[in-house]
């Protein structure tokens, strides 16, 4: 699931400090080394949602032929989740995952494990995300239950989605947690993360850091004012 690289469109949560086509380059990086690195599963049919739908036909070349691509329908990320997942089954699916373009650090390893859950007894799997969503669902069969009812971007979601299994009786497991690039504190912990880790590769990504923050060490680059002051609210608190 990804919308297209538009400036003012994605990861306008990263605006200010960054410009909207910084951030739209950013997101651009991220959506190409994800589809690059999922393009290494074998055994697998690939589709890549996107929006708006009339962007489908904008994306061309590597690594996106290794990809059916079809445009995102429905009101909200609950409905274009379950219209996702549900094209996916109609199409012969035994089993199906959905992930993000906006998770670098996300292995098609991970996602072969998320598999792998699936086919030896789980109906769901979650990937948890530093801000109290998920990063990925796996589905052993489709629910529409489990993608509607829920106050989506919220700390919440992926506590309400547990406990929706529950109330459903559908055997959940979790994965390693990994974290989405929404906010300033994450673009940080992204280059933190790109300094301990060589894998995933992400080389759009990882060359992005490098350029946009150079030798800035701490600091972001430009003008002062471009540098975050220490995060707001309470989402450290959540992260424990």
């Amino acid at each position: 699931m990804a919308k297209a690289p538009i400036a003012g469109r994605v990861k306008t949560r990263l605006c200010p400090p960054l410009e909207p086509g910084e951030a739209a380059h950013l997101y651009a990086c991220t959506l190409g080394d994800t589809v690059a690195e999922m393009s290494a599963l074998t055994r697998v049919r690939r589709y890549l949602f996107l929006d708006p739908p009339e962007s489908v036909a904008s994306l061309s070349g590597s690594p996106f032929p290794a990809f059916e691509l079809f445009p995102q329908r429905g009101r909200d990320l609950g409905d274009r989740m379950r219209d996702g997942a549900a094209a996916a089954f109609r199409n012969g699916a035994r089993r199906v995952v959905i992930i993000g373009a906006d998770c670098p650090s996300l292995s098609a390893g991970t996602v072969r494990r998320a598999f792998r859950e699936l086919s030896t007894g789980a109906s769901v799997v979650f990937g948890p995300s530093a801000d109290g969503g998920y990063y990925l669902i796996g589905l052993s069969s489709p629910d529409d239950r489990l993608f509607r009812g829920f106050r989506w971007s919220t700390p919440e979601v992926l506590r309400d989605a547990a406990a929706r299994c529950r109330l459903l009786c559908a055997p959940f497991s979790f994965l390693p947690p990994e974290r989405d690039v929404d906010t300033v504190e994450d673009l940080l912990a992204l280059r933190e993360w790109t300094r301990r880790h060589a894998q995933p590769a992400c080389p759009r990504t990882r060359g992005w850091i490098s350029g946009f923050f150079g030798d800035c060490g701490d600091r972001f680059p430009g003008s002062p004012e471009r540098t975050p002051g220490p995060p707001r609210g309470s989402r450290s608190r959540r992260e424990g």
